[in-house]
């Protein structure tokens, strides 16, 4: 008979793993089906169950990678810059060309063929800690989550869109090799925009420990005094007190310290995938704004009208920095809501109204905040927040004080 228990129950619990599996792959699924598009297969869903990409999705990969490769050595005006047949500006226009080739190339290969497991293990703690969490209106949450997802994905798209409408407007000669350009640079967009959708995942169920968190310090607080509310049963049900009431035996406090455990781990794995990724985005870009500053200053002084050529470049080099202030200012609201985690669970070390027993789990919940600062390091160089935005332009900017000094040398 207790075996018979322990069978059911054990079932129940892989059923609603699978469950919320499937919810987040729903969730998700806008922008998995838009990867495997440009050729990149993290897994896929079989039978409630991730699976790594199989080989025929692998071979799509290193087929779709290698014509384009291909094509793009076909186009490419190298030799004859190198010759002398062409002229210094399209041989320096072609350097950030190399960066994004080669990010592309290793991003869907590497994700193809390495990190499938990773990336799982990513979603699959993620379900993990939505049983635990997730315990009102479920199908909204992952509902709204998928709806979220659809536009970016759309506004990713109209960007895209806009800067091949830009370029085609203001380019006089169209130069076949930027039709492959643009496929990497929108590869590169939409793994950035991943990444901060999978930051965006941590932030929302970070936000939903500080809820229950606040209410459970907010009712502590009205039962201090004997204040009758009137409320609505919904109000009620969204703001959940899932701590409880303060008691000796209460170990909530303790639920929600391995919650965030997991929510670093979870923070720890998207850093180990995407440091890379990111290190690369950082890279092509830099080269990017200090070609597209040369050039500037090169069509700037030339004799001809090249206000087309100018406001193109411009665009681009706006486009490049966007991606890199976008994954910043994702990166710093985590930590906002992070230390808005670290004051709420202070309250609670320094009420000591509080039984001891809850307190001392809130300060090990304090310790294990400490221990995860939900951070996102590029190879342990340096952080990714709104301070890297600020120093990407401090050095931009001492790059362009230095070419204008070159430039008037030059003359």
């Amino acid at each position: 008979m207790i075996e018979n228990i322990k069978f059911v129950v054990e079932n129940e619990l892989k059923a609603k793993k699978k469950n919320k599996i499937q919810e987040n792959y729903y969730a998700l699924s806008p922008l998995l089906i838009l990867e495997n598009f440009v050729g990149i297969f993290r897994f896929y869903l079989k039978n409630g169950q991730l699976i790594p990409p199989y080989w025929v999705m692998k071979l799509y990969s290193v087929i779709l990678a290698t014509s384009f490769l291909t094509a793009f050595g076909l186009l490419l005006r190298l030799p004859a810059a190198i010759t002398g047949q062409e002229s210094l500006i399209d041989f320096i226009d072609e350097v950030p060309s190399f960066f994004i080739l080669f990010q592309y190339a290793t991003t869907m290969l590497t994700t193809s063929f390495f990190l499938s497991s990773p990336n799982m293990d990513i979603i699959k703690k993620i379900s993990e800690l939505d049983d635990q969490l997730i315990k009102i209106n479920e199908g909204d949450f992952y509902k709204k989550d998928r709806n979220r997802n659809i536009k970016y994905v759309l506004c990713l798209c109209f960007l895209q869109i806009a800067i091949v409408i830009i370029y085609m407007v203001t380019t006089k000669d169209f130069d076949p090799d930027s039709t492959i350009l643009f496929t990497f640079y929108f590869t590169q967009r939409l793994e950035i925009l991943v990444f901060c959708v999978l930051i965006g995942i941590v932030k929302r169920r970070l936000i939903i420990m500080n809820g229950y968190i606040a209410k459970f310090l907010e009712d502590n607080d009205s039962n201090m005094t004997c204040v009758f509310t009137v409320s609505d049963r919904t109000e009620a049900l969204e703001e959940m007190n899932m701590i409880g009431r303060p008691s000796e035996s209460n170990m909530k406090i303790r639920d929600l310290a391995i919650m965030y455990d997991k929510l670093g781990t979870i923070c720890s794995l998207i850093n180990n995938v995407y440091n890379f990724q990111i290190f690369m985005t950082l890279v092509s870009t830099f080269v990017c704004i200090v070609i597209t500053i040369w050039t500037s200053l090169y069509y700037y002084k030339s004799p001809e009208n090249n206000s087309g050529p100018l406001f193109n470049v411009s665009i681009w080099c706006f486009t490049t920095i966007l991606v890199v202030a976008v994954m910043s200012f994702v990166c710093e609201s985590l930590c906002v809501v992070r230390n808005r985690t670290k004051i709420l669970v202070n309250q609670i070390i320094m009420d000591y109204g509080l039984p001891k027993t809850m307190r001392v789990q809130a300060k090990a919940f304090m310790e294990l905040i400490e221990a995860w600062p939900l951070r996102i390091f590029i190879y342990d160089m340096f952080s990714v927040d709104i301070t890297l935005m600020l120093k990407f332009i401090s050095v931009a900017t001492t790059y362009l004080i230095v070419i204008i000094q070159v430039s008037h040398f030059s003359n």
